[in-house]
């Protein structure tokens, strides 16, 4: 909270010393109070004043247009000064390149320009010469950022989230294309050992069907002659068991030869 009450107190410090300066408080060398009506809103740091024209509030920067907490700043601003009466001081440098009229805004004692810095809704941009309260500036954004409050907070924490969701996004189709690679792999190897398989099997099928036949004629001769010689024999082959004694001595199967 003391970083808060800082900001504030040197809100409330800057916007006095403005209207010191522009009133003619003493040691200023002012030779009077400025004042004009905020006629217009342009966005968060850039209002239409009445005898300045475009003004372009000097030390802070907003979001521009359709970027994050655009709206939020330009509310802000809306807010705080539109239709309002409010002091103004002139940079060093009165006008930028786009002929805008740059200075500080203050209302209620309360420069406008540092309240965009406290209630974190701007960033310090400094261009000398005009540098007046570029201390003041940096320590309201610093304090600002540590306190994480306002719209560029909000907005650096939904980055964060949103890259946190982008990386566990990655992380999950890295991890599902891995899973459909290993898949695909496994797939392939099951479909090589598949087609192996297969022409295992027809090369058993080719031996098969072109295997040599058995001799189905071997031994016939053997039996012509014995038919012919049978004459001695009564023409029968009997086994052994009917002619004790004898022996097969052709191999033909026939003992009582």
């Amino acid at each position: 909270m003391r970083g808060v009450f800082s900001a504030r107190g040197r809100l409330a410090t800057c916007g006095v010393a403005l209207a010191c300066a522009l009133s003619g408080c003493a040691g200023t060398g002012s030779s009077g109070g400025e004042s004009a009506r905020v006629t217009d809103v342009i966005d968060g740091d850039t209002v239409e004043v009445e005898r300045l024209g475009r003004v372009r509030l000097i030390g802070v920067d907003t979001p521009e247009r359709g970027r994050c907490a655009d709206d939020a700043a330009t509310r802000f601003t809306r807010d705080r000064l539109l239709n309002r009466v409010v002091r103004y001081e002139l940079g060093e440098e009165p006008k930028d390149r786009y002929d805008r009229t740059l200075a500080y805004l203050s209302r209620d004692e309360q420069m406008h320009n540092l309240a965009l810095l406290t209630e974190g809704y701007a960033s310090v941009l400094t261009i000398p010469p005009n540098d007046k309260y570029e201390s003041d500036f940096e320590e309201a954004e610093r304090e600002a950022e540590a306190a994480d409050t306002g719209a560029l907070a909000t907005c650096d924490r939904n980055r964060r989230r949103a890259a946190l969701r982008r990386g566990r996004e990655e992380e999950r189709a890295r991890e599902a294309a891995i899973i459909r690679l290993e898949r695909s792999r496994a797939a392939r190897a099951a479909a090589r050992r598949d087609r192996a398989a297969q022409r295992r099997r027809e090369a058993r099928a080719l031996e098969e069907e072109f295997a040599p036949e058995p001799d189905e004629d071997s031994g016939s001769g053997s039996g012509d002659g014995g038919g012919g010689g049978g004459g001695d024999s009564g023409g029968s082959c009997l086994p052994a068991s009917a002619c004790p004694g004898k022996r097969d001595g052709d191999g033909d199967g026939c003992y009582c030869e």
